[in-house]
């Protein structure tokens, strides 16, 4: 329970996993190490990001939030925002990047429905609320960095609209497991899928969503619209991630370990993919 506290309730797993994101979109855009202090960047606001949306939910919607991270937020939560405020003023200070009118304007747009979700809250009306996570998460990690970066979305705006579709059917996939976990403690309003459909069903469609990205990915790679390494190690991350959404795995009780440390950090596991295929394809 310690290890999920510091990585989980802390938000840094999440936090690095969108940096992550972030890197290896740019990697599969062909941007190469120009995404490198973006997505730091990025992991920072999605750090404080998602504390402010956690502390806001469970101050002002305890009902919606188990007893647990209540606690957790309720005796560190503050404490949090002005860490990761502090790790995010850093990362703009010295970091590198261009706020440029169209990053400021999508940061912008990001910011007010992130707080939206947590503080109307959008994530109380009826269908919003798996959209509005894979959404808010894919235009954070493949367009936010490639403008911060200074790149213009015209420049490869085909590749580029299928890499986002990848990453946002990958993040509901991994997202479902979490809704099937919050089935006793969000409101019937939300018609979430597993509110809908049931559990198992719901993890099926997890499997289809997942699978899906690793079929873009394929596409991609077919094309040759992304450099080989990264298609590759790409496709092999949605296929590992498939198993721990299904009925198999995600469909029983599960412990917060599971959902805090396991699935967030298949986020991040694409990176250790990714060493692993360039280690393989230099031999």
């Amino acid at each position: 329970m310690q290890l999920v506290k510091i990585l989980g309730y802390s938000h840094l797993m999440i936090a690095v996993g969108a940096g992550v994101t972030a890197y290896i979109s740019g990697l599969s855009l062909g941007l190469g190490g120009d995404m490198s202090e973006a997505a730091t960047l990025i992991g920072a606001f999605t750090g404080l990001g998602y504390t402010v949306q956690r502390l806001i939910k469970t101050r002002f919607f305890p009902l919606s939030a188990p007893p647990e991270r209540i606690a957790f937020m309720k005796k560190y939560g503050v404490g949090l925002i002005v860490a990761w405020g502090i790790v995010f003023m850093a990362v703009i200070m010295l970091g590198a990047v261009d706020f440029s009118t169209s990053a400021n304007a999508l940061v912008t747009f990001l910011i007010i429905i992130s707080i939206a979700y947590a503080a109307i809250p959008l994530r109380e009306k009826a269908y919003l609320k798996l959209p509005l996570i894979a959404g808010v998460f894919a235009l954070a990690t493949v367009v936010y960095p490639v403008l911060l970066a200074g790149f213009k979305l015209s420049d490869f705006t085909p590749i580029l609209v299928t890499v986002l579709l990848a990453r946002f059917l990958y993040i509901a996939g991994i997202t479902i497991p979490f809704d099937v976990r919050d089935l006793n403690i969000d409101s019937v309003n939300m018609k979430t899928m597993p509110q809908q459909i049931g559990t198992k069903r719901s993890l099926q469609r997890a499997v289809i969503l997942v699978g899906g990205s690793g079929v873009l990915w394929a596409g991609l790679l077919i094309m040759e619209a992304i450099p080989q390494i990264v298609g590759y190690s790409l496709l092999i991350h949605a296929i590992i991630s498939i198993p721990f959404v299904s009925p198999i795995l995600a469909g029983r009780n599960r412990s917060e370990f599971f959902y805090s440390i396991v699935l967030d950090g298949l986020i991040s596991f694409q990176f250790v993919i990714l060493l692993l295929c360039y280690l393989l394809f230099q031999q």
